[in-house]
């Protein structure tokens, strides 16, 4: 077996395992995770309707809660700051950084492809990768050298779903053309001179997987989901009075079959409503009612559970809940501390991927920003804080002197905005506030008699 089929076979054998994980967490981030119901598969059959009615994506609210605070504003590339942006929205990024994001929060892991392309305004071409799909190999040992990116697509469109394969080194781009798997790749020459498939992991574990964030959620989850389906249950069987009558002489009846068989069923007595009226004419007969099940077990056993997924996913309450009443603004940010401090562990690793993703970019348009290791990512403000607030400590902050430009980030304008302020400034500078002064004169101390001496 030659290099390249092993690296190929590292590459299957590791992105069937992935796609298969992934597959899992997608279906609990989109809705269609299975409930567990305790019954047997006859009666599966009966209620498949409420196996349907029982779903509850707490799961999407875990994630958006992460995935809706991380987003980037901008970088600090040193003098290649503009040219970093300009790539960036060259490629669509203001929105599908998000996508990849998403991904890498749900499944532990995305992938963002970089590579040379002519027909790109900004000559590098950067787009979000499935973890379905791509994966990359690393060398033994170094969870940071990549050795191969590969690649494997399906077709649909052609009708018989053929699949794609192309792997990537740093000397070679290898493609297996539909229908010829078996078959000797077509090679050609890697123009970007290094793996530039990068993986995004916002939970990585020096020895294992990387985590996702529906990790701790989906046991909980799939509890909810079975409580709510036996609510359905109890409330379709259970919830209404059930009447029993003793002393009723049953009237029976004999149905002939085509075959001519005979069977004897049962005529029921009574057609229970509310405008009927019940008769017994024994005299010894007696009516009465099963209580109704009450289901304020099974709403509490769900509020515990939503609950617990607060707590052990660091999620505020008021966001599962949607119970934000009386809640002061002091509150609220106490609630969302452990959210706040998540969000920043998440963006200390996929900064580092978009830092790693641009490096890339400015290097093969042969921009020097390229070689800056001390650039990073601006990221949106993570706390939820009102205008005033916002407002109140940017004005504090220019006191101690910081600089307008940080000022302006800081409020969270983008790269774009902050350049078309600088140029409205210079265009019309402002003017600096008036502050009047106040002369106030001090009254005259009063007047002290004379004292005589006794």
């Amino acid at each position: 077996m030659t290099y390249l089929d092993d690296l190929r076979g590292q590459a299957q054998r590791k992105l069937a395992w992935q796609a298969g994980r992934a597959e899992r967490y997608q279906r609990y981030y989109g809705g269609e995770s299975p409930v567990i119901a305790l019954l047997d598969t006859a009666e599966r059959e009966t209620f498949t309707t409420f196996l349907r009615e029982s779903q509850a994506n707490w799961c999407e609210l875990v994630v958006n809660a992460v995935a809706e605070r991380l987003t980037v504003v901008g970088f600090n590339f040193g003098d290649s700051t503009d040219a970093a942006w300009a790539l960036w929205q060259a490629n669509c990024l203001d929105a599908d950084a998000e996508l990849v994001q998403t991904d890498a929060l749900v499944a532990g892991s995305a992938f963002v492809l970089v590579q040379p392309d002519d027909t790109n305004p900004a000559g590098v071409s950067i787009t979000g990768e499935s973890p379905l799909e791509a994966t990359v190999v690393y060398a033994p040992g170094n969870r940071r050298l990549r050795l191969a990116g590969y690649k494997r697509f399906t077709d649909w469109w052609d009708g018989d779903g053929s699949v794609t394969e192309v792997l990537v080194t740093p000397d070679i781009i290898a493609t297996w053309p539909p229908g010829r798997s078996t078959a000797a790749p077509l090679i050609e020459a890697n123009p970007a001179g290094v793996v530039s498939l990068v993986e995004m992991r916002p939970q990585p574990r020096t020895v294992g997987p990387p985590h996702s964030e529906l990790d701790p959620a989906i046991p909980i989850q799939d509890r909810i989901h079975t409580t709510i389906f036996n609510r359905m249950v109890a409330t379709d069987y259970g919830a209404f009075r059930q009447i029993w009558a003793t002393g009723i002489r049953l009237a029976r009846q004999v149905v002939t079959g085509d075959d001519g068989t005979s069977t004897t069923t049962v005529v029921a007595p009574f057609d229970i409503g509310a405008n009927r009226l019940l008769t017994n004419e024994n005299p010894e007969g007696k009516f009465g009612s099963f209580p109704e099940s009450t289901l304020g077990g099974y709403l509490g056993a769900v509020s515990a559970d939503v609950n617990h997924l607060a707590a052990i996913t660091q999620t505020p309450p008021h966001y599962l809940l949607g119970q934000i009443a009386n809640l002061s603004a002091d509150a609220i940010k106490a609630a969302e501390t452990g959210l706040v401090s998540k969000v920043s562990r998440r963006a200390l690793h996929i900064g580092e991927t978009w830092e790693t993703v641009m490096r890339l970019a400015l290097a093969m348009v042969g921009d020097p920003g390229a070689a800056m290791l001390g650039a990073e990512v601006i990221w949106a403000d993570f706390e939820t804080r009102s205008e005033g607030q916002r407002v109140d400590a940017l004005t504090k902050m220019a006191t101690l002197g910081v600089p307008q430009e940080v000022l302006w980030q800081r409020w969270g304008a983008t790269p774009t905005e902050i350049t078309e302020w600088k140029r409205m400034n210079a265009e019309n500078p402002p003017t600096p506030p008036v502050t009047e002064r106040v002369s106030v004169t001090e009254p005259a101390p009063p007047e002290t008699a004379p004292v005589s001496a006794p």
